[in-house]
């Protein structure tokens, strides 16, 4: 146990990592819990902006675009949820630097210029996989499964487009964040880029175990999730390939 935990063991390090992120803890929650009672007061236009790649798709088919609800708390928890994620997005700098501090604790480079660095990197990966989420994925998903159910009455809830479009936006999000991690991993010696392309029948596996629990289940759309993921998995191997020690 006593080596386990020498100077130089990943498990010491990480343990120091994960007290230099408790400071930022609080800022976190505070940062989640001012997002997301700011969010509170712009749901309706939050719901709007999520929904219009549904609403406008229905629209051009001729078709009622509102959404409906079979439970009377289910716009309650629709706005409650969407508040939540827009705190998530809120927070999404602190939970960043929080990140880095756990996993970067034997790298020099710790300052705040360090820190702030990786927080603005990690904030542009996550907004740039929710874009590609809203602008490709989701448009794309619905016109392919709108196809699908020609010939049917579209009643659509709340309930399962919140869950179809959440699951997609944060799953893209936090896949966009696989290059960061394994640079910094690598730098830090966690990985190697050999160990992450051993893994890659694992990671190919995970990712279309993860595209099928989040996307409906039809093979298009699973791919549209599994293969970007993939793809930011390689690039994480390169990057580790050229900061890895």
């Amino acid at each position: 146990m006593e080596e386990a935990l020498n100077d130089e063991s990943p498990l010491r390090t990480l343990l120091a990592g994960f007290e230099r992120a408790r400071k930022l803890t609080v800022w976190t929650l505070l940062a989640l819990l001012a997002g997301t009672a700011v969010s509170w007061t712009y749901a309706r236009e939050i719901y709007g902006f999520l929904a219009l790649p549904l609403t406008r798709e229905l629209a051009l088919r001729g078709q009622d675009s509102r959404l409906v609800f079979t439970g009377l708390s289910d716009p309650f928890i629709l706005y409650f949820t969407l508040s939540l994620l827009g705190g998530v997005v809120v927070a999404t700098p602190i939970l960043s630097a929080q990140l880095y501090v756990i996993i970067a604790t034997r790298i020099r480079a710790r300052s705040s210029i360090a820190i702030a660095a990786f927080a603005i990197a990690g904030t542009t990966l996550f907004f740039g996989g929710m874009a590609f989420c809203y602008f490709i994925l989701l448009p794309f998903a619905i016109a392919y499964l709108l196809d699908i159910a020609a010939g049917f009455e579209t009643a659509i809830t709340v309930r399962d487009f919140l869950r179809f479009s959440t699951r997609l936006l944060l799953a893209m999000g936090l896949g966009a964040q696989l290059p960061l991690v394994s640079l910094v991993a690598a730098r830090v010696g966690l990985v190697t880029a050999r160990t992450l392309w051993g893994w890659m029948p694992y990671a190919t596996v995970g990712s279309f175990i993860l595209s099928a629990w989040i996307t409906p289940p039809d093979g298009m759309s699973q791919l549209l999730v599994a293969i970007p993921l993939l793809v930011l998995y390689l690039i994480g191997i390169g990057l580790a390939a050229i900061v890895g020690r």
